[in-house]
């Protein structure tokens, strides 16, 4: 049986708003070549493309699109950019399997695949609990969140997305095993695996960056998270504290504004509008405040063009937005490479759908190096120590999954 060095898989884990229940693409037949530049090798890439696309983009495009740069540390070594055409896809809708290979496949292999997704739900422990270490102390992160606060007092920003790194050394894993377990405790709809060679994303991620059907473009931001509970009339409270919170709606308002300018760089005339506002979308563990904007776009308007306007997603930078990645860099010392970006395909009809990487997993195989990075948003009604506990909520099926 052949082993695929490169190959994606997406699962919405039963929320129905994809034309798909489940996304598979193994082996790679053409691949992006960015290296002179990226956005521009992206359009070329699409236009002449027929078929499907998957990939990613990796937050520190960013310095290709601004005057910017990332010098922190980077133990992940993530390419910033990859986009394949794959030899096989799997699709899955309801009961109905579409399998696209070429003929040089055995179908002793393609049934092989199949069964082996079929197995995403099977979770095989980890033999030990890894040792989880945290890039800073509990103490630094409070320390730079004040600190960060000092520049909202003076207006520098009114929003920033303040992250940390936990990572563990010397670590073998089965990537996809682990995967299974995370995606079968989260139950997200945004969840993917990617393997790029030595490189792995295991992402359990509720959010959505942005998508294109037809001529319509929709961004799902997130702002707002808290922990869901079992009892329901307890829960029912959590839901209300929830949305009137003032300082979570705030911080949704202040992104949806930054969503809304992103978009009309590349919006037709008087299109971009907002269908909700900070509405409650519940998931297996947290329930989030979610906006969703949408606008038009002309139909020759190039799918770079699109993701260059809007990238990186306003929820994990902050507002305004150049000076918030610029404090980013000053604050944080994990490179945040994938995370925080995003992962998804692009279809032969040139529609597109992409998540945002959270909650994720990144394993860097041939080093053994494993990390998550998790934060959020920092604004002038934060609490430091509750920002610090919000990272741990949002981490908890990662830090579940690896025995802690």
């Amino acid at each position: 049986m052949r082993i695929f060095d490169i190959f994606c898989v997406f699962d919405n884990n039963s929320f129905d708003q994809d034309p798909f229940d489940f996304l598979a693409a193994f082996k790679s037949k053409h691949e992006l070549d960015y290296s002179l530049h990226p956005f521009k090798s992206l359009a070329s890439f699409t236009a002449k493309s027929s078929d499907w696309i998957f990939g990613y983009l990796g937050y520190d495009l960013k310095n290709d699109i601004e005057n910017l740069s990332s010098d922190n540390m980077d133990n992940q070594f993530f390419p910033k950019m990859h986009f394949f055409n794959a030899e096989i896809i799997i699709k899955i809708k309801k009961q109905l399997v579409t399998i696209i290979y070429n003929e040089t496949y055995l179908e002793s292999e393609i049934d092989y695949l199949f069964n082996k997704i079929c197995q995403i739900d099977i979770i095989n422990n980890l033999s030990d609990s890894i040792e989880i270490k945290s890039r800073i102390s509990k103490k630094e992160y409070i320390k730079n969140v004040c600190a960060i606060k000092k520049h909202l007092q003076l207006g520098d920003i009114y929003e920033m997305n303040y992250c940390q790194e936990f990572y563990a050394e010397n670590v073998n894993l089965d990537s996809f095993s682990l995967f299974s377990k995370l995606n079968k405790l989260s139950k997200a709809p945004f969840s993917c695996f990617y393997r790029l060679n030595n490189h792995f994303c295991l992402c359990a991620s509720p959010e959505r960056y942005l998508s294109k059907t037809g001529n319509k473009i929709i961004s799902q931001p997130i702002k707002g998270t808290i922990k869901k509970l079992d009892n329901e009339i307890a829960d029912n409270a959590q839901k209300k504290k929830l949305i009137n919170s003032s300082k979570d709606f705030s911080e949704n308002v202040m992104i949806v504004d930054l969503v809304r300018n992103d978009l009309s760089k590349i919006a037709a005339k008087n299109t971009v509008k907002v269908d909700e506002l900070a509405s409650i979308y519940t998931y297996k563990d947290l329930h989030h405040l979610i906006s969703t904007i949408c606008c038009e776009v002309s139909l020759d308007t190039s799918i770079a063009d699109i993701l260059r306007a809007t990238f990186p997603m306003g929820s994990m930078t902050g507002a305004p937005k150049i000076k918030a990645m610029e404090l980013i860099e000053q604050y944080e010392n994990t490179l945040r490479g994938i995370y925080s970006g995003a992962i998804g395909y692009i279809s032969p009809k040139k529609d597109f759908d992409f998540n945002v990487v959270i909650r994720s997993i990144l394993y860097n195989q041939k080093s053994n190096y494993l990390s998550f990075i998790v934060g959020g948003a920092i604004t002038i009604d934060s609490i430091p120590e509750m920002e610090y506990e919000e990272c741990l909520l949002k981490a908890k099926s990662i830090f579940k999954v690896l025995g802690k």
